[in-house]
């Protein structure tokens, strides 16, 4: 499959396509079965990867003995000590900024003979982020929460080559001679 046609899928499910790209994506997959074959395979990987995204952690649940540290003290006078507390560090310094909105951004790279896939960007102080492989789709995955705002990135693969996102247009040159993928996060002031 060329990766015209790679992009083309994961704009559609990423529903990055205009109505008349969509009414070109479908007719395009009515006559190409390999295209077809294509594009259901990967709605078939995202739907599975979004499955196991959303799987979140058991909720601990503590028990009466943790609280009972607040019983010597007595309710009261604890209630007393913690609103003189508020009051002086309210009084005496300034609110602190609302921390920024984050999001959750999936990176995906479709790579089935790579050993090794690791992420790297601006977001991460360029470290690389090792991603995961989804199952035997030769598909790799990572999550990562990020605030608004424009964050440049490559993928590493096998630990040597760098590669920019075939999904993503928008590209910016590095200080040595290659190029990064760039991505928007939210709403820029």
């Amino acid at each position: 499959m060329n990766g015209e046609k790679e992009v083309l899928i994961s704009q559609f499910i990423d529903d990055e396509l205009n109505l008349d790209e969509k009414i070109t994506f479908v007719h395009e997959i009515r006559t190409d079965r390999a295209f077809s074959d294509e594009a259901i395979e990967l709605l078939e990987t995202e739907k599975m990867l979004r499955t196991e995204e959303f799987k979140t952690p058991p909720v601990p649940v503590f028990s009466e003995k943790r609280r009972s540290f607040l019983i010597p003290f007595g309710i009261s006078s604890f209630a007393a000590a913690a609103a003189l507390f508020l009051l002086f560090f309210r009084l005496s310094s300034p609110l602190p900024e609302p921390a920024p909105a984050q999001a959750q951004h999936r990176f995906v790279l479709h790579m089935p003979e790579a050993e090794k896939v690791e992420l790297a960007g601006s977001f991460s102080s360029w470290k690389t982020i090792e991603m995961n492989k989804t199952g035997s789709s030769g598909y790799w995955q990572v999550s990562l929460p990020l605030n608004q705002g424009e964050y440049a990135y490559s993928f590493i693969i096998n630990g040597s080559e760098r590669i920019t996102d075939p999904t993503v247009k928008a590209r910016q040159a590095d200080d040595f001679g290659g190029e990064n993928s760039v991505i928007s996060i939210g709403d820029r002031i």
